[in-house]
Parts: C-alpha cells; sequence; structure tokens
C-alpha cells in the first residue's frame, strides 16, 4: 500500500541545480502546472487520505513537503496544512518532513517546524567549490554560503540530516570531511538520476556494466572505509540499509531492497504519480489523468507506471533474478534502468557499481565477525569477479512474459 506521499508544493525553485532532474533533464511539462498547491488541494487530498487510511487499516502516514522549493509557500501554509491532517485524520500517526534546499532556512523557519513537528532535510553537495558548481541562482550564483548558514542555524534546532548526490569528482575525504566539521548529524546519498540514454556526466557509455567499470562503487567503497574507522562516525542510511539486508533484514526504499515502493507523488495540481525523477526517462512520462480532485487516492494503483513503480524490486530484468545479491540490490532504481530501446527491461546502470559494493561490504562484515556467527547467519564471503562471470553465463530463472511486456511498453523504439 501508499503510506508515503511527497508533496510537490511549489512548481518552481530559486535554484537552477544543474542536475535537476525536475528542471534540467528534459521535461518541461511542470510549466503547464499551477506553481504552488492550493489549500483546497491539501483539504481534499487529506478528505480522500482518511477514507483511504479507514478502507485499508492504515493509521500511520509519512507527508513530504517537496518542490521546487518549498520554502517558496509562505508559512502559514504549514501551519494550516498541519492543521487539517490533524483535524481531518486525528486517529493517524504522521511522519511530517521537508526537503529544501536551505536557502532562507532561518530561525523563524525552525522554530515553526520545530512548532509542527516537521523533520527538516536539507540538500548540500559538498565543500563550497563543488556545491557552488552544481547548485546555483538563476543568476549563476553559488548557494554553498546559505546552506552551510542554514545547517549550522540546524544543529541546535533540530535539523534532521542531510542529502547529497554523488560527485565522483569530489574525494570522498573531502566530502566526508566537509560533513564532519559541519557536524552534521546524519546524511545520506543518492546516485545520479541518469539512465542508459542520459548518463550521468563523466560517465563512459561503452563501458557501462563491463567488468571492471566499476567508478560508483570505488567512490562508495572508499567512503565506506572511512566511515567505518571513525568512531564518531555521523549516521548514514545508504551503507546502513545495505548491511541490514546483507544480514537479512527486510528493510529496503525505493533504491535496494526488495520492498515495495510505498510513494506516490501529490502534483500542485493535484494530480497523483509516480516518483517525479522518473520524468527524466522522457517528457510526459509520469503524467496521468488521475486527480484528487476526481479520484480517490488507491485509482493511482491502477495507473500502468505506477504498477511497475510500486512493484518496482519484482518487475526486474532477467539477468537481475539470476543475480546472486538480487535480494540485496533489488534490481536498483527504477529510473536508472530505462533506455529508449528496451524501456525499463534492462538492469541498472549502476549494475556492476552494486555488485562490488555489496561483495566489498558482505566481505568486510564476515571480516569481522566470529566464524560461529557467520555460519549461524549464513553468510560467505563473494567475489565480485565471480559474480560477474556467473551472470554472464547463468540463466536458471526466467522473466515472466507478461512483466517482460510492461517493462517494455515504455520504449521509444
Amino acid at each position: 500500500m501508499v503510506t508515503s506521499f511527497v508533496l510537490k508544493v511549489a512548481s518552481r525553485c530559486n535554484l537552477n541545480c544543474s542536475y535537476c532532474y525536475m528542471y534540467n533533464l528534459g521535461d518541461k511539462t511542470y510549466l503547464k502546472q499551477p506553481k504552488f498547491m492550493s489549500m483546497d488541494t491539501i483539504r481534499i487530498f487529506a478528505q480522500k487520505l482518511s477514507r483511504y487510511g479507514t478502507e485499508n487499516s492504515l493509521k500511520s502516514f509519512q507527508i513530504v513537503f517537496h518542490g521546487g522549493e518549498p520554502l517558496l509557500y509562505p508559512k502559514e501554509f504549514y501551519r494550516e496544512s498541519i492543521k487539517i491532517f490533524r483535524e481531518l485524520l486525528n486517529n493517524s500517526y504522521f511522519d511530517f518532513v521537508i526537503q529544501t534546499n536551505g536557502v532562507g532556512l532561518d530561525e523563524e523557519w525552525y522554530d515553526l517546524f520545530n512548532e509542527l513537528n516537521i523533520r527538516v532535510g536539507i540538500s548540500m553537495d559538498g565543500p563550497k567549490e563543488y556545491h557552488d558548481k552544481y547548485r546555483v541562482f538563476h543568476n549563476g550564483k553559488g548557494s554553498y554560503d546559505d546552506v552551510q548558514q542554514a545547517i549550522e542555524l540546524g544543529l541546535n534546532k533540530g535539523m534532521h540530516g542531510v542529502l547529497s548526490v554523488v560527485n565522483l569528482n569530489i574525494t570522498p575525504i573531502e566530502l566526508y570531511q566537509e560533513f564532519k566539521n559541519l557536524n552534521i548529524p546524519s546524511f545520506n546519498l543518492l546516485l545520479p538520476d541518469g539512465h542508459f540514454d542520459k548518463l550521468p556526466d563523466d560517465t563512459i557509455k561503452e563501458k557501462v556494466n563491463t567488468s571492471g567499470y566499476t567508478p560508483y562503487a570505488d567512490w562508495l567503497i572508499e567512503l565506506f572505509e572511512i566511515w567505518k574507522s571513525d568512531s564518531k562516525r555521523p549516521d548514514m542510511r545508504f551503507f546502513k540499509t545495505l548491511i541490514q539486508l546483507i544480514v537479512g533484514e527486510e528493510v529496503g526504499d525505493q533504491m535496494i531492497g526488495l520492498k515495495k515502493n510505498g510513494v506516490a507523488v501529490l502534483e500542485t495540481n493535484g494530480n497523483l504519480e509516480v516518483a517525479d525523477s522518473i520524468r527524466a526517462c522522457y517528457e510526459g512520462i509520469t503524467r496521468n489523468e488521475i486527480n484528487i480532485h476526481t479520484h480517490e487516492i488507491d485509482a493511482v494503483l491502477e495507473d500502468p507506471l505506477f504498477d511497475i513503480y510500486i512493484n518496482s524490486h519484482q518487475m526486474v530484468n532477467e539477468k537481475c533474478l539470476n543475480c546472486p545479491i538480487y535480494e540485496i540490490c533489488g534490481g536498483g532504481f527504477l529510473l536508472n534502468r530505462y533506455s529508449n530501446e528496451n524501456g525499463f527491461d534492462n538492469p541498472t546502470i549502476y549494475c556492476h557499481d552494486m555488485i562490488k559494493l555489496v561483495t566489498h561490504i558482505q566481505n568486510d562484515l564476515i571480516d569481522s565477525l566470529p566464524a560461529d556467527v557467520c555460519k549461524e547467519m549464513q553468510l560467505s564471503k563473494v567475489s565480485y569477479l565471480e559474480i560477474v562471470e556467473e551472470l554472464e553465463n547463468k540463466t536458471s530463472f526466467t522473466i515472466h512474459e507478461n512483466i517482460k511486456d510492461k517493462l517494455l511498453a515504455y520504449s521509444l523504439v
């Protein structure tokens, strides 16, 4: 079931980040939407959410205020929105989150979010010279100084953590030291929003998913070793989730693991859609006719693309089904599997990176545990090269024809 909703309360942003899936990866459909979500849409969504929760015996929801940039909306919007949710779903538990670029995040904003019990996450891309190269205002000026100030203020105001996109041009030690210097309590990393026909910068197209070409794994492994050796390490969700998956825990998210993606996006006009980063595949791919003003929430489950998205760790390429780390990787994030030729019927562009990263962490974990514990947990050492060779020769499991047709339906060839 869908229990997490990303509310795109603003469809515009005060920054112009070069890699942004919203504005700089080809999809311009946001221009046809309202700049801000109306309070009427919030109220109708809350009413539908109450009915949806009752019909499905759901009592806990996550609401993420997102954009664009959500701080472009005035403070009263958040006060009124939270009031509506709590009044209309007074027997439900809410995890309210706001993800912001940090620009304009001052003491008054923090006081409001603390009052309303909204957790604050800030997007930041490392040291100033790198952050200011990508996360810039529309006039080209970098935003680092504003974001640094917001983070420093947030340390005493309950800031939840920092979110960054992996940048191979930043050395892992530079990134880690930056976060340590800022005393950031928690950070998480996202792999760049790319696919086979729109690869991340500096990726060598001919080498993607070939043996030995693992630039992201090499970078993440170095960061993992730095993080692991730090006795006062900040919380790092990506590594912790991988460790939990390796030891058999049923965790995960839209990037890794086998859990279903119970997340839906509510656009400013009331449309219910899949994760908005999927729009980086091609213009209009996420758009549908399902709107909260005319439909119930569970209507989104009838959307063919949402069906693939929510089940994306089960609807995977045949190579994934035969991979020894499938239950950990889960085939990767849906966007990263896309190609114009095969739609979503591909392994992720980070396939080899994930194999190498997972095998490294698993072997490292085994080295740190007593032999009897490893035996009890059924942990054994694995080799990146052996897995790659096995994938080239093994096809024990085949993809169901119906699933293959669904994945191929989004090809443009």
